[in-house]
């Protein structure tokens, strides 16, 4: 018998399957959400699901636009995730393509395929409902990784906007 898995409040989809899906039920207005996602102040708040931040954001707010969240940086190397806005219908609807990055000191880079990220949050009532699909990860422990970090993510998210 493995450890105890830890409770998944957000996490809807079973560990490893794709697509990853995460929902949520937030004690705040859609532009309020929808705004935590898409400025680089507020992301920094709730994006990493453990202790401690991110070393940047960048956003280009816009279709084609990219976006890159820096999680590691030293001098051998940085980490990070990025992509491109497919579509920004605020505060309704976003898409954007995911990458993960390793950047090396001698110029190198290893990146992962790109994967698919749909955002959709509806209003109910003083509460928005966020559903979150992330799509096209190629493996099963990748997806495992990415399941567990936006359920964590969605934790602090949750805690963030309603304060």
């Amino acid at each position: 018998m493995t450890a105890q898995q830890p409770v998944r409040e957000f996490l809807k989809s079973g560990p490893g399957q794709e697509p990853v899906i995460v929902e949520g039920l937030f004690r705040a207005e859609a532009a309020r959400v929808f705004k935590a996602f898409t400025d680089a102040e507020e992301v920094s708040c709730w994006f990493i699901p453990k202790a401690g931040g991110l070393v940047s954001v960048n956003i280009d707010l816009k279709v084609g636009g990219r976006w890159c969240f820096v999680i590691e940086k030293t001098q051998e190397k940085q980490i990070h995730f990025e992509g491109e806005y497919l579509v920004i219908d605020a505060p309704n609807r976003l898409e954007f393509s995911w990458r993960h990055v390793q950047e090396f000191a001698d110029g190198t880079r290893e990146a992962t395929d790109s994967s698919k990220v749909a955002v959709t949050f509806t209003q109910m009532g003083k509460a928005t409902e966020v559903k979150l699909r992330h799509e096209a990860i190629k493996t099963e422990d990748a997806r495992r990784g990415v399941g567990g970090g936006w359920d964590g993510c969605f934790g602090r998210l949750a805690a963030f906007v309603t304060d």
